[in-house]
């Protein structure tokens, strides 16, 4: 049960943004649904609803860095479906495909420079 109560209880949450995000149990970067609502002891691992009454994920983490509330982290269904594929299919979870490339925007004037980028090149 949910943090202060021995009942059931329900959080509505609105999607506030959608985007890749660090998984703190599995150290992976994964697409993670942003929410308004708190998660706590009891309720992560719970099922997230979508307006129609379907899951849409698992609830999982929340943002605790001393300046924000209520800051709950969502893993997609389309995620823990990959999860569940890959297990059922090799008996273990081997993620997913990296390319092994990391991007750095190039919106300082002296990396630009460093890097031989003119000023019509964007990047």
């Amino acid at each position: 049960f949910p943090v202060g109560g021995d009942n059931l209880s329900i959080t509505q949450g609105v999607v506030s943004r959608v985007d890749m995000q660090e998984y703190v149990h599995g150290c992976a970067e994964l697409l993670a649904v942003q929410i308004d609502a708190a998660i706590n002891p009891g309720n992560s691992g719970g099922p997230a609803f979508g307006s129609d009454d379907e899951c849409v994920g698992v609830a999982f983490q929340s943002l605790k860095d001393g300046q924000t509330e209520n800051i709950g982290y969502v893993i997609p269904t389309c995620v823990v479906h990959h999860f569940l594929d890959d297990v059922l299919r090799n008996g273990s979870y081997h993620g997913f495909a990296e390319l092994g490339v990391e991007l750095q925007r190039c919106e300082n004037a002296s990396l630009r420079s460093h890097c031989g980028m003119g000023t019509k090149h964007s990047g």
